[in-house]
């Protein structure tokens, strides 16, 4: 390890940015990859993240926010570790990962199968959700490829009288999707079915 040595080694990158207008569009930690020479406890140390500063890029100003050139980074890695000697980068692009923030409204329904009713009764009239939209933010390319509804479930069965509860949202299928609300409250009416007089 006390040699010099090759390596593909990969350094942390964080992007300031306005997180008014973009958002990131999953979890995952941005990093750039380059072959480097130098001391092989040196890349070692890279490799395992060891004492390791990310690089901070502002791209807030920037019209092109989705990605960086590798050129524009090396400055900052050359300046971060002057210890080893960067040959060359794995890509030359390197994707921030964010997009634009994005609000919608979506609209609340009442799953109605399987049928959470007593046997013989019916809904009578609408059944009232309050509120009966939400509005969601998240990343616009995964909300433009939502399903502008959600659905919840009553959970109660064999209902025979007047309902009236507060029921859970589903969780968003990404976490980086945020509804406006956590509960909305679902209430109808019920009747019990007419049936015509049989001798």
């Amino acid at each position: 390890m006390n040699r010099d040595h090759l390596a593909d080694v990969s350094y942390p990158i964080v992007f300031k940015y306005d997180n008014q207008a973009l958002m990131h569009k999953n979890e995952d930690n941005t990093k750039i990859t380059f072959h480097a020479y130098g001391l092989g406890w040196d890349l070692l140390k890279l490799k395992l993240n060891w004492f390791v500063d990310p690089i901070e890029i502002d791209i807030t100003n920037r019209k092109k926010y989705r990605y960086v050139l590798a050129s524009e980074i090396r400055p900052y890695l050359e300046d971060k570790l002057p210890i080893v000697e960067i040959r060359y980068f794995i890509s030359d692009t390197l994707y921030t990962g964010l997009d634009k923030v994005k609000k919608d409204k979506m609209k609340i329904y009442v799953d109605r199968e399987p049928t959470f009713l007593a046997d013989d009764y019916k809904i009578d009239g609408n059944i009232r959700i309050n509120p009966e939209y939400i509005v969601v933010t998240g990343p616009a390319s995964i909300l433009d490829t939502m399903s502008h509804k959600i659905v919840v479930k009553v959970s109660d069965n064999n209902i025979a009288d007047a309902y009236k509860e507060e029921i859970s949202l589903p969780k968003p299928s990404n976490p980086q999707v945020k509804y406006g609300a956590d509960k909305v409250e679902v209430s109808f009416n019920v009747t019990k079915y007419k049936r015509p007089f049989t001798q």
